[in-house]
């Protein structure tokens, strides 16, 4: 205990020694460490919501397969996943549900489904779908979709078709309406393309499957489709 008194000065250095060493531990400067996020619109992973609607166009194979083209338009819902793979390159997959109604123009050549005329006839086809794209970027980039390209290819389901046909009398309307018919077929794909500026989509499409069975007899109808999306994103 004598040596107490003269320990003491040693003890108080040492201690002060010590919390010095931690208090440069402690404030170190940590800034230059800040970790960026992965998710966002120009950034690796990106997702988010879109509709859409398209008009049916082009030429049919024959006369007998004319529609109404002003009439004969689909509405679509669906979600779109983008991977980013540079400043430049990207690609995903989306999924869509749809409904898509070719109005069949009455005549004396009229073959689709039948040759039946009546006053108002449709074919409502209710799908399902899966894409892949790949897209190229262009212009100033920035946290945002900006401008880009798409090509890609695209799968339909078919899980219910239906031929709605109207007829009118002196007395009356008629109404046709069917389902469960043997001639289209379940599945349909083909290619598209895509030109988008941030939330608008201008997109083109290009069924190059048939919609009908071949021992149907039947001729195809019109192929391309011509319409527009909005994604569901900040702008």
């Amino acid at each position: 205990m004598n040596h107490l008194p003269k320990l003491l000065p040693i003890l108080l250095l040492l201690l002060c020694t010590n919390l010095s060493g931690q208090t440069v531990l402690l404030g170190e400067d940590l800034r230059g460490d800040t970790v960026v996020p992965d998710y966002g619109m120009n950034r690796k992973h990106f997702r988010h919501f879109y509709i859409g609607f398209q008009f049916a166009g082009g030429a049919p194979e024959t006369p007998g397969a004319s529609i109404s083209h002003g009439s004969s338009w689909a509405m679509e819902y669906g979600l779109r996943y983008k991977r980013r793979f540079s400043q430049v390159f990207s690609a995903g997959y989306e999924a869509s549900i749809s409904r898509m109604a070719f109005v069949i123009r009455q005549g004396d050549d009229k073959e689709i489904p039948d040759l039946v005329q009546r006053d108002r006839e449709k074919l409502v086809f209710l799908q399902t779908g899966l894409g892949l794209y790949k897209r190229a970027n262009y212009g100033k980039r920035g946290d945002y979709i900006g401008r880009f390209i798409d090509v890609g290819i695209f799968g339909q389901w078919h899980f219910n078709v239906r031929h709605v046909g109207f007829k009118e009398t002196d007395n009356e309307r008629i109404r046709i309406r069917r389902s469960s018919m043997d001639y289209p077929r379940n599945f349909s794909y083909g290619i598209l393309g895509r030109k988008g500026f941030n939330n608008f989509v201008f997109k083109t499409t290009y069924r190059v499957s048939d919609l009908f069975r071949s021992s149907a007899d039947l001729p195809e109808l019109p192929r391309f489709m011509f319409g527009m999306q909005i994604g569901i994103h900040p702008l």
